[in-house]
């Protein structure tokens, strides 16, 4: 009887309160390590993969920055990115020390868009969860003069 009871306590345990987004930061390192090991990585993600992709906004920084030197038929490596990068604290890092741990243990280039395509995939279903949550907190708190038919209108709209 006691096994019982037990089960029915686990069964009713509340949920947390708070799910993480959905990202893959060793991806977005990898990714990155493969860049600035071979700037030719960026050309196999650059026409799918934004700046804004990245969860981590120093990884958004770093692709972006090297994006703008390759580009500009620059080399992107640690040593020339960390000059436009600033100075910021990285969890007991600095962005020289961070950018050389990237490239020390890079992916390979092969693997870049596989990389590159799960960052991507990931940013995605964030973008989906910002709008769910739009959506739920717009019918929560429509005025009356706003249709239902305006909030699907508007759903679809930022899906599209």
């Amino acid at each position: 009887m006691e096994k019982r009871q037990d089960r029915q306590l686990v069964a009713l345990a509340p949920e947390p309160a708070f799910r993480s987004p959905p990202a893959n930061i060793e991806a977005e390192q990898a990714l990155l390590g493969a860049i600035l090991v071979n700037n030719d990585a960026f050309d196999r993600v650059s026409d799918f993969l934004k700046p804004d992709h990245f969860a981590e906004e120093i990884h958004r920084r770093i692709y972006e920055t090297a994006g703008q030197l390759i580009r500009a038929g620059k080399l992107a490596t640690p040593v020339t990115l960390k000059t436009f990068l600033g100075e910021q604290d990285l969890g007991g890092m600095t962005i020289p020390q961070y950018l050389a741990r990237l490239a020390a243990e890079a992916t390979t280039i092969i693997n870049a868009v596989d990389y590159g395509r799960a960052v991507h995939d990931l940013a995605v279903r964030r973008e989906l969860i910002n709008i769910g949550e739009e959506v739920v907190n717009t019918a929560y708190d429509a005025s009356v003069d706003s249709s239902p038919r305006v909030q699907i209108e508007e759903a679809e709209r930022k899906l599209y």
